[in-house]
């Protein structure tokens, strides 16, 4: 059985981190998929300012812009 403190811990962080949007979780997934340790990316995304994130569009996705008619460069 899990230790009961270090359980409510976790959840915190994951309420933590699922309050910050789906950009945040992304970017968080992304970290870890990349092989950055879960806890400490948890704690640090846990210390983001949720409201100012939100307040400044950085909790959703940018819309997706294509170009029609053009040609891509490169």
């Amino acid at each position: 059985m899990r230790d009961a403190p270090a359980d409510l811990r976790l959840r915190r962080l994951a309420a933590a981190l699922h309050d910050l949007g789906p950009r945040p979780l992304f970017e968080f997934l992304r970290e870890v998929e990349a092989g950055a340790d879960v806890r400490a990316r948890l704690e640090a995304y846990a210390r983001l300012p949720a409201g100012f994130i939100r307040e400044n569009g950085g909790d959703q996705f940018q819309p997706v812009a294509y170009a029609v008619g053009g040609r891509a460069n490169g």
